[in-house]
């Protein structure tokens, strides 16, 4: 098969309409897990009962909980596979408005966004089966990093990288570039104003939180001590220990449940790229 070939069964899976509406029920499915983490970082920052980990990984056990939890779980997985499949066709025949550097970046983005979608289902997969990862799994490849030769420095570069896609998540939604992921009608109207309203406040409270997770990674480089990196669990906690932690934590949980709301609408607007 000759690759103008390859590239036509790519671009004819990725345009296929059930493809598209499980990618739409993939983005749903991902905003209703954020929102779940802003709901848990607002206990935390409460001091709310609620004992387990702020994260995907404790939004997605939250889910296990509820009636028909382990259902609801195997349904999100389905709905992570296919935005799996729907960023990668996109990274191979997506981005076909944009041209030269803009449309390699626009796929290279893709490709980022199709491994990360992956790690979503196999998270939500482990979490249904009941089987999970330790609370510590940062921590733990963080030491192996710092085991390595030039560890520290390995860790400080992945540590500044976390933080820099934190300042693009900042500068994503208050310029508005996320516009181009919606389609014409959830830009326009009181609709769009709200819309704007969540992925502005959303893509910022976020950008804040890995903006925290790669300052944790740099300074467990600095100090060559793993155990002071973290993901955003930790981040959220020393948010909250830091000089009014818990209104800043409430402010920062509010902004991630906006960032589900967004992309809940997003899955419902969807553009193709």
């Amino acid at each position: 098969m000759t690759a103008h070939g390859a590239s036509a069964m790519v671009t004819e899976a990725r345009d296929h309409p059930a493809l598209e509406w499980g990618a739409r029920i993939g983005f749903m499915v991902y905003g209703v897990v954020y929102v779940v983490v802003g709901w848990l970082a607002v206990q935390l920052a409460l001091g709310g009962g609620h004992s387990g980990s702020v994260s995907r990984k404790g939004a997605l056990e939250e889910v296990a909980h509820q009636p028909l939890g382990g259902l609801m779980l195997w349904i999100a997985f389905a709905g992570f596979c296919a935005l799996t499949l729907w960023e990668a066709t996109n990274a191979v025949a997506g981005h076909r408005e944009q041209e030269g550097g803009k449309r390699v970046a626009g796929r290279l983005g893709s490709a980022g966004k199709a491994i990360v979608f992956a790690a979503f289902a196999v998270s939500t997969a482990r979490v249904a089966m009941g089987s999970g990862h330790s609370s510590s799994g940062t921590q733990s490849w963080t030491a192996r990093l710092l085991r390595l030769p030039g560890g520290p420095v390995i860790v400080g570069v992945v540590g500044l990288a976390i933080a820099g896609y934190g300042c693009y998540s900042v500068y994503k939604g208050l310029s508005d570039r996320w516009r181009k992921e919606l389609d014409p009608q959830g830009n326009r109207g009181h609709l769009g104003t709200a819309i704007t309203f969540l992925a502005r406040t959303g893509h910022a409270s976020r950008g804040v939180a890995f903006g925290i997770i790669g300052a944790l990674f740099v300074w467990a480089a600095i100090t060559q001590d793993p155990r002071h990196s973290g993901g955003l669990d930790q981040a959220l906690q020393r948010l909250r220990g830091a000089p009014f932690g818990t209104v800043l934590l409430v402010l920062v949980a509010i902004g991630l449940a906006c960032f589900g709301v967004y992309n809940v609408a997003k899955g419902w607007y969807l553009r193709r790229a």
